[in-house]
């Protein structure tokens, strides 16, 4: 008896693993399609939607199988009576190798996870090795479970699926006691596991220039939470060390960020001359995709919930809704599955830093879909404004050739911008260029010209709840920002004691940001 219930609880784990694996494998490989664009060829076998949540979940019960497993062989031996004896002897040598380098791969998935979970200076290697394991343990299903399927054919399920069979009960109290731990941990997790980042309170009448100079001696004072990023393009192995301060007073928060960036990036889409006319410099903008001729930018969301996966809003996949119309990049959308409303910051290194603002968006429950809007955007949109813009320096788009909207005034004024290291101010002023007319076009081919148009200075109105400013210098931005506690605005959370953060630092790309498992829960420090 004793013998039939350790086969049972091996085949009760194994079956359970099966299961599991396979959906962290689904679920992993999906999230990888946002930093490795070649596993996008095989993207309509992978499940789409919010998946975070999932891969999450299925990693907490294969770390509970993985322990069970080691626990369980540690104190007997496998034993199947199910195999013919002949069988296991010519394959034993075999199935022994490949097993044990099965169990290499599933300790190297399970290790690398929490490490990339928990976050650290190690993380773009941790994710490497997390990503290479997960093909080893494909090649392991094949190897291992090729050669059973080969020789039994399907019957192999048999004895592979639990059941209650003559002599013995399945032993179910192994299914609670696994289903018990993993919720155990699953609600110690999730209502434990975030960064603390705790904003010291400071006097109403303090006061801190948004300068990104954070020459403020409370910037020296105040605590700083370093949160470590990945999977962004065009960063160094993909990651960016992002350090945050916070302080408030009865009206305001502040935050000083500092985040890595090799390279100052400022040229945002710039037109070109071409022969036959002017040509917007870009490899991926067509797909909304751009990771070469675009602008650095940061991101800060805001949440009243601190759900995995940006706080649930993150949709992986090309058509993650039904409903929605598919992306053309394939990575997925940011939209709210509830009522619920996320605050979104987004600086802009060209677009906003000279209005010495973040522009205030928000995540919300997916848009309409618009005729004649050539980009849907789902639940990410833009708080509404009063006036002020900035508008891209053509009149229609087309990846091959596009007519200004304006030129300037005088051809002096692009000398500075056909310079290779050039990182002047890529903006146009309005009044300084005039209406495009094909006369005044006599600019020689090569010429190059900033596309980002400022009609005014700055936004008014919702819009321009966040200001801030950033500089760069060695290999860093520090940015400042500031915002109203509660501006009053529905499109807007209030910030109070315990809601989450999450960042994204951009590296001259449009969508391919960097990003973090733990969200950041802010503590508002009463002294």
């Amino acid at each position: 008896m004793a013998k039939q219930l350790k086969n049972t609880l091996w085949i009760t784990l194994h079956s359970l693993a099966i299961v599991v694996t396979f959906t962290s494998l689904l679920t992993g490989l999906r999230i990888s399609t946002l930093s490795k664009s070649s596993i996008g060829h095989i993207e309509e076998l992978l499940p789409q939607g919010q998946v975070h949540s999932v891969h999450f979940f299925s990693a907490i019960v294969i770390s509970a199988i993985f322990f069970c497993y080691l626990f369980y062989k540690s104190t007997s031996k496998l034993q199947s009576p199910h195999k013919k004896r002949s069988y296991r002897k010519a394959s034993a040598r075999y199935h022994r190798t490949i097993t044990r380098a099965g169990t290499l791969c599933i300790a190297c998935i399970v290790a690398s996870g929490w490490m990339l979970f928990v976050g650290n200076d190690y993380i773009s290697t941790a994710r490497q090795i997390h990503f290479l394991a997960a093909l080893g343990v494909l090649l392991y299903i094949f190897l291992h479970a090729g050669v059973y399927l080969s020789t039994y054919g399907l019957k192999i399920l048999g004895y592979l699926l639990p059941k209650i069979r003559t002599g013995y009960r399945t032993p179910v109290i192994c299914y609670l006691s696994i289903a018990s731990i993993t919720a155990l941990l699953w609600l110690l997790i999730t209502n434990n596991s975030h960064h603390r980042l705790t904003a010291k309170k400071i006097d109403p009448d303090f006061f801190i220039t948004i300068d990104g100079l954070a020459q403020e001696s409370i910037w020296s004072h105040a605590s700083p939470l370093e949160i470590y990023t990945d999977g962004g393009a065009n960063f160094i192995d993909g990651s960016s060390t992002v350090s945050l301060k916070a302080a408030y007073n009865q009206k305001e928060i502040f935050f000083h960020i500092t985040w890595e960036d090799p390279t100052e990036s400022l040229k945002h889409l710039p037109l070109k001359k071409v022969d036959s006319g002017w040509e917007i410099q870009q490899q991926g903008f067509q797909n909304f995709n751009e990771t070469r001729y675009y602008e650095d930018k940061f991101a800060m969301l805001l949440s009243n919930s601190c759900e995995f996966g940006a706080s649930g809003t993150s949709h992986l996949g090309r058509k993650p809704l039904a409903q929605l119309p598919a992306n053309w990049h394939g990575k997925g959308y940011h939209y709210s599955s509830s009522e619920q409303i996320h605050d979104l910051w987004h600086w802009k290194a060209v677009r906003t830093n000279k209005m010495h603002l973040a522009d205030d968006n928000y995540i919300g429950k997916p848009d309409i879909v618009r005729p004649g809007a050539r980009r849907y955007t789902a639940g990410y949109l833009q708080d509404g404004k009063e006036s002020g813009a900035y508008l891209m320096n053509w009149q229609w788009y087309s990846p091959n050739k596009v007519t200004p909207k304006r030129l300037p005034k005088q051809a002096s004024s692009l000398t500075s911008y056909q310079h290779a290291d050039s990182n002047s101010d890529w903006t146009i002023a309005w009044f300084e260029y005039q209406p495009y007319q094909r006369k005044e076009d006599t600019y020689p081919s090569n010429t190059t010209m900033p596309s980002v148009l400022y009609t005014s200075n700055r936004f008014e109105g919702d819009r321009a709840d966040v200001r801030a400013r950033a500089i760069w210098q060695d290999g860093y931005w520090s940015m400042e920002v500031v915002r109203k506690l509660d501006t009053g605005s529905t499109l807007d959370i209030p910030v109070k004691d315990g809601i989450c953060l999450w960042v994204s630092a951009f590296d001259h790309s449009q969508i391919a940001h960097t990003r973090h498992a733990q969200p950041i829960k802010l503590r508002l420090a009463e002294q």
